[in-house]
């Protein structure tokens, strides 16, 4: 196992096995099996290894989520596997369980999910109108609906002001730049989405 590739899973690695130890989270998520043995099975599974405990903790399972992920983004993006999660990890400022999920990593070839080689190709191409995915009017902001069009009936009706990182999360684009190594949420490029539904036709 190469030193960078170690390094950059050491921090969500050393989580899970404190988590495993402690068992400070409900009952329902602690593995009864674990040993000490469960960290240098976690790592040789990060290096490619057909290992597995045999044990379907939530705590392993994410570790396994990310490091298969973390594959298919490799994979797709011709980018480094330690590239990749040390991305992730250097953005990652909240517990593992809530930040590693299909809504922050989506896979490459999903559904609404768009590569970039840079930032200049990102721009060009997605252009400044943004297609807010609850009144479904064009914003100029990719975060925050701005269109402007009023959204409820009567006395109750107001400005959308829809958030792209709001609890309810649907219709969204993820744009990854692989010259960031960054991908994030934001409403669904009006030119994007144009262009995808001239291919349908």
């Amino acid at each position: 196992m190469s030193d960078n590739k170690a390094e950059s899973y050491r921090k969500l690695l050393d989580d899970v096995i404190k988590e495993l130890r402690e068992k400070s989270d409900f009952p329902s998520r602690w593995c009864e099996h674990y040993s000490e043995n469960c960290d240098a099975t976690l790592k040789d599974y990060a290096d490619g290894k057909d290992v597995d405990c045999g044990h379907k903790c939530e705590y392993c399972n994410k570790f396994r989520w990310v490091i298969d992920r973390a594959r298919n983004y490799s994979e797709k993006l011709g980018i480094s596997i330690e590239e990749i999660i040390q991305s992730w990890e250097e953005d990652r400022s909240y517990w593992y369980l809530n930040y590693y999920q299909e809504c922050n990593q989506p896979e490459i070839n999903a559904k609404n999910v768009f590569v970039f080689e840079d930032l200049d190709e990102m721009r060009q191409k997605c252009g400044k109108e943004f297609i807010c995915p609850c009144c479904k009017g064009i914003s100029t902001n990719p975060y925050e609906c701005n269109s402007g069009k009023i959204v409820g009936k009567g006395k109750k009706g107001k400005a959308c002001d829809w958030k792209s990182y709001g609890f309810f999360q649907f219709d969204l684009a993820f744009l990854y730049v692989k010259s960031e190594r960054k991908g994030e949420k934001c409403f669904m490029p009006k030119a994007l989405n144009d262009r995808q539904k001239a291919f349908a036709d």
